[in-house]
């Protein structure tokens, strides 16, 4: 979750500090990855078995396909963006060390925890489509195969993402509600990417909606005590965690869909809950981010995982500055041939056209506090091409214009 959120961090500001950082860590982490491709705390006998002896005191339930899938993500979105071939040398091996163990006989679901167990389906399909590699999507379809399992006696092993969605159950009527199940859920987005498949981009679609409707909150939160409620009022805890995971599933929407809807979505989040998670020096994030607007650091309410030389370091602050990461992901995305933009604010985007051509787009503005916004585009060299705007849903009077002359016929949602 760290290299994850540091990586996002750094494709929105480009701070060249950071990035150094980053590829000392990322080349402290690959190190220790095990001959096999294990990237993980456990023994030899424990590993990706779903339980350990030195898991508590009396040993217990394990996460470490959870654990490799977020490296797994966070290396491939490093690589992506630097070429480091040692990162994405490290994920391959990781992926191959899960087409070994549960490709053919073993089951990824039998190790438990599925709602975290199973995200491997995520980061699997991303490997496979930076690689080509067909193992690597044949496990993924066989996670997706496995989101259905039940026990001897009937009773769901998984949370039935697909099957459940597809029926329009509401997400919090899922066999696992809980938010991890959002990581195994994004590859539903990437299977239908990949595959064409409709069955999957209705089931993502689906669940996204049901949880707007449902589960989130006023302040652009998610989960009511690390869960779906089918209550946007309750009160249980809405963890930094579930936010960041709900604004991951957001930008997934958003690619699929284009609909504007769900960019407003995005922003709610993010100028709420993202900016009310983070201490105002930035030090530390929250654990819980209430409807009332009480917020404590996260190493005072999940002081638990506190370890030795590592007091603040938990899931929790490792990851809310994600949040403003994946600004990186949705303020600008491609629209056909052109580009829609999604984030207002003061800032300037460096993009580049269909043909090649780089274009950047520099905001004027204090929005959210006043909505004037002044959009000045440069280009490398003179080009047509289609620039659309988000008009939010909630704008009751929206005026545009090009170089002095209004456009008419403006409408929100678009």
């Amino acid at each position: 979750k760290y290299l994850t959120a540091a990586t996002q961090v750094w494709r929105v500001t480009g701070d060249e500090s950071l990035e150094h950082v980053i590829q000392d860590f990322v080349a402290r982490l690959v190190a220790l990855q095990a001959n096999d491709g294990y990237l993980g705390p456990w023994p030899q006998n424990s590993r990706l078995t779903g339980h350990a002896p030195n898991c508590g005191k009396n040993g217990g339930d394990t996460w470490d396909a959870w654990g490799h899938y977020h490296v797994m993500l966070a290396l491939l979105l490093w690589e992506q963006d630097t070429g480091d071939a040692a990162a994405l040398q490290c994920a391959r091996r990781m992926g191959d060390l899960f087409c070994s163990k549960f490709g053919s006989g073993h089951r990824l679901v039998d190790t438990g925890s599925t709602e975290m167990n199973l995200a491997p389906i995520h980061s699997l399909c991303l490997l496979y489509r930076r690689t080509g590699e067909e193992r690597y999507l044949k496990l993924a379809l066989k996670i997706c195969d496995e989101f259905a399992a039940t026990s001897a006696d009937g009773q769901p092993l998984a949370g039935d993402y697909l099957n459940s969605a597809l029926a329009g159950k509401e997400f919090y009527q899922l066999p696992k509600p809980r938010w991890e199940s959002l990581h195994p859920i994004l590859g539903l987005a990437e299977l239908y990417l990949i595959t064409g498949e409709e069955k999957y981009r209705r089931a993502f679609e689906h669940i996204w909606w049901s949880i707007v409707k449902l589960d989130r909150h006023n302040n652009g939160g998610f989960s009511s005590g690390e869960q779906a409620q089918g209550n946007p009022y309750h009160q249980g805890a809405i963890e930094t965690c579930c936010t960041i995971a709900w604004i991951a599933l957001g930008v997934e929407m958003l690619r699929l869909s284009g609909n504007s809807v769900v960019a407003d979505e995005l922003e709610l989040s993010t100028l709420n809950s993202v900016m009310g998670l983070h201490s105002p020096n930035g030090r530390w994030v929250t654990y819980n981010t209430p409807m009332d607007g009480v917020r404590k650091a996260s190493a005072h309410e999940i002081v638990f995982q506190a370890r030795a030389g590592s007091p603040e370091l938990n899931c929790c602050s490792v990851n809310g500055s994600r949040g403003f990461g994946m600004i990186s992901d949705w303020a600008l995305m491609k629209s056909g041939h052109g580009l829609a933009l999604n984030w207002y604010g003061p800032c300037a985007i460096e993009s580049r056209l269909a043909s090649g051509n780089r274009v950047i787009l520099e905001q004027e503005t204090d929005y959210p506090l006043n909505g004037r916004v002044q959009i000045r585009l440069k280009l490398d060299k003179s080009e047509t091409f289609p620039l659309r705007l988000r008009i939010p849903y909630w704008s009751r009077s929206t005026r545009v214009g090009v170089n002095g002359k209004e456009i008419n016929g403006v409408q929100p949602a678009q």
